[in-house]
């Protein structure tokens, strides 16, 4: 029978080994990094390998083509000899065939040979002298096509247009294409609604009224959300593993291979480079906390992510940045109380999305995945984020009292009346939370959830029965 020649990237696989590989370089060795350009210089081959050396790859959870791949194991059965021909380095390779089982050979690049194009050619030739088929994916795999019997082809039209064979020569995949939603959903952009925070230094100075502040926090918001949606790509690209494993966040358009890792080490650095200038542009100092943010991002992707605690602080202060980026565009003073009362609010958010995925992993796992917590832990967590948001009511209570809320409303005791809205809202959060329903980003759960807004109408009604002294205000 004639057997079949399997192309691995893009083709058996919905991803590429070789950015597959410095993916795991940049989560497992990131000191390496530096050295990948000299190791470029010897060829793509060299870098294959040296990169396929340093890392660890668990091939068993990559997106595989299901369809493709059932195809070949129904042609394994009635006899068909299969060879896995890669341009992918060979460490890896055999790795997926092994874990695979089904192919009696494996031919890949070796260091010193690129197996692509031309070259894959002759090392096909050089294993079968008869005829062949060929599944590939790419324009370069069309020097193949050429040679074999029947082309076996994962992609659109246009590339089978290309091939000029008749119809029953040629065996078509379906390659779903690259969608926008796929990009939108890479790019995190629902979680641009969280840059509403940055709007509450001019919510809370009566200074919303004010166009051109309003326009300077409006341009250093958007910026804000270039910078996010970076490290949001960032962040997806070093927990690729995790995510495989995780009942939902495997359907991220890169874990799943809807989007290829090659777009998000590109969008990535130029996002953060459109951000960064935009922002130093627009004002030094907000550039310089962008910076911070950037930063302690990175980090909280790398490391803090894993650390027990942590991770919750971390996150609570890149949510503050938010902000005090607000107070830095606008020139509106710092607020000890606004500060005070977000942090306390926000760490109290961050601890009930730990809240909820222990709860939910109680029946699945003794730990998260990807996380420091134990299913034991879930308690204490608990209770750190009820104190926390106890503290948030306290600081909000004692702010009613201060000599800031008189000099900002006429009648400043209506305000009082906001105290048991607070309370009810964030108990609330936490009764959802203890039942596991509060599954997203606990922020863009309150954003989204409409009792919340029920609190902030109601709230904004009470403020204006207050009666707010000056809404037109001025730059402090």
């Amino acid at each position: 029978m004639i057997p079949i020649c399997v192309d691995l990237d893009g083709t058996l696989l919905r991803t590429d080994l070789l950015f597959e590989s410095f993916a795991r370089l940049a989560r497992q060795k990131p000191w390496l990094l530096p050295l990948v350009p000299f190791w470029l210089l010897s060829g793509r081959a060299a870098l294959k390998w040296r990169i396929a050396e340093q890392v660890s790859l668990d091939v068993s959870i990559l997106p595989y083509n299901s369809a493709l791949l059932e195809w070949l194991h129904k042609q394994k059965s009635l006899g068909r000899r299969l060879i896995l021909v890669t341009a992918a380095d060979e460490i890896l390779a055999r790795q997926v065939a092994s874990h695979l089982g089904i192919f009696d050979e494996v031919l890949a690049s070796d260091g010193r040979r690129n197996l692509k194009g031309g070259t894959k050619t002759e090392a096909i030739r050089r294993l079968i002298s008869g005829p062949f088929d060929y599944a590939g994916n790419a324009h370069s795999d069309v020097p193949v096509w050429r040679e074999c019997n029947i082309a076996i082809v994962v992609g659109t039209g246009s590339l089978v247009k290309r091939l000029r064979r008749p119809a029953d020569r040629v065996i078509v995949f379906e390659r779903p294409g690259r969608h926008w939603r796929d990009y939108a959903a890479a790019l995190r952009v629902h979680q641009w609604a969280k840059n509403v925070l940055g709007y509450a230094p001019l919510i809370t100075s009566h200074e919303l009224f004010h166009f051109g502040l309003v326009w300077r926090c409006t341009v250093a918001m958007g910026l804000f959300s270039l910078c996010s949606s970076a490290q949001y790509m960032i962040n997806d690209l070093v927990d690729l593993d995790s995510d495989r494993r995780h009942a939902t966040k495997r359907l991220r358009p890169f874990a799943c291979g809807n989007l290829p890792l090659q777009a998000g080490l590109a969008l990535a650095p130029a996002l953060l480079i459109a951000a960064f200038a935009g922002a130093w542009a627009l004002d030094r100092n907000f550039a310089l906390t962008v910076a911070g943010y950037t930063v302690a991002a990175l980090a909280y992707s790398l490391y803090f992510k894993k650390a027990v605690l942590l991770d919750v602080f971390v996150l609570s202060g890149l949510l503050l940045l938010r902000v005090i980026a607000g107070q830095l565009v606008t020139g509106v003073v710092y607020s000890v109380w606004l500060l005070s009362f977000g942090f306390f609010l926000l760490l109290s958010l961050g601890f009930s999305k730990r809240c909820t995925e222990l709860s939910t992993a109680r029946s699945d796992s003794e730990s998260l995945a990807g996380r420091g917590y134990q299913v034991a832990d879930l308690s204490q967590v608990n209770a750190f984020g009820v104190c926390s948001a106890f503290l948030a009511a306290v600081v909000f209570m004692l702010y009613l009292q201060s000599d800031r809320v008189r000099e900002l409303y006429r009648s400043p005791e209506l305000l009082w009346l906001l105290s048991p809205l607070f309370l009810y809202w964030i108990t609330r959060v936490w009764i959802l939370s203890s039942r596991g329903l509060v599954h997203e980003d606990p922020v863009m759960f309150v954003l989204k959830d409409r009792p919340t807004w029920w609190v902030a109408c109601l709230s904004a009604l009470i403020m204006a029965l207050a009666g707010a002294k000056s809404w037109s205000g001025h730059t402090p």
